[in-house]
C-alpha cells in the first residue's frame, strides 16, 4: 500500500510524467496542473518552489506530503520521514 501511495505523490509531484496514455481521460487532470502552472509562471523557476517530502505515522499507519513534519496530526507520535 505504501508503494501504491508513493507512486501517487511522485506522479502528482511530476505532473503525470511517465504514465501510460491508458485511454482519452488519462493524465487529463496532470496535464492540465501542468499547463495552468507554465501559464501562470510568471517567470519562476521550479527551483524556487519548496520540496515537499512524505511522512509515515508508526502508530497508526497515516502517510502525510508536507515539506517538514514531525508529529502526526491524529495520533501526536512522532512521524518518519519516507526516503
Amino acid at each position: 500500500m505504501l508503494d501504491k501511495i508513493k507512486e501517487s505523490v511522485s506522479d502528482v509531484i511530476s505532473g503525470g510524467k511517465g504514465r501510460s496514455n491508458d485511454g482519452p481521460q488519462a493524465g487529463t487532470r496532470a496535464e492540465k496542473r501542468v499547463k495552468a502552472s507554465s501559464a501562470g509562471d510568471s517567470g519562476r523557476d521550479a527551483a524556487d518552489e519548496p520540496e515537499s517530502n512524505l511522512y509515515e505515522c508508526p502508530s497508526c499507519d497515516s502517510v502525510f506530503v508536507a515539506i517538514d513534519k514531525e508529529t502526526c496530526s491524529s495520533c501526536r507520535t512522532s512521524v518518519e520521514k519516507i526516503e
